[in-house]
């Protein structure tokens, strides 16, 4: 009865979805542009920014999603 019985898959929800499903599209593709520019825009520097307008996207975040983009998700294409 329970030999097919497999853990279902863990999804976790990115936080650079997140905000950017909630920003208009030009406040998008400025987000996606500065986390693509990583030499303008390093982690903590962005970071601060990104905080000192509301959005809660931390330094270890933004480090992460730009070396391990999640597999489907937007933070892929920067």
């Amino acid at each position: 009865m329970l030999e097919d019985m497999v853990p279902p898959d863990r999804v976790t929800q990115c936080m650079i979805r997140t905000v950017l499903e909630n920003l208009s599209a030009v406040d998008g593709k400025i987000l996606r542009e500065a986390l693509a520019d990583r030499e303008a825009w390093g982690h903590k520097t962005l970071a601060k920014a990104l905080t000192q307008r509301g959005l809660p996207l931390g330094e270890h975040m933004i480090r992460r999603r730009r070396s391990e983009p999640c597999a489907g998700c937007v933070c892929r294409v920067v």
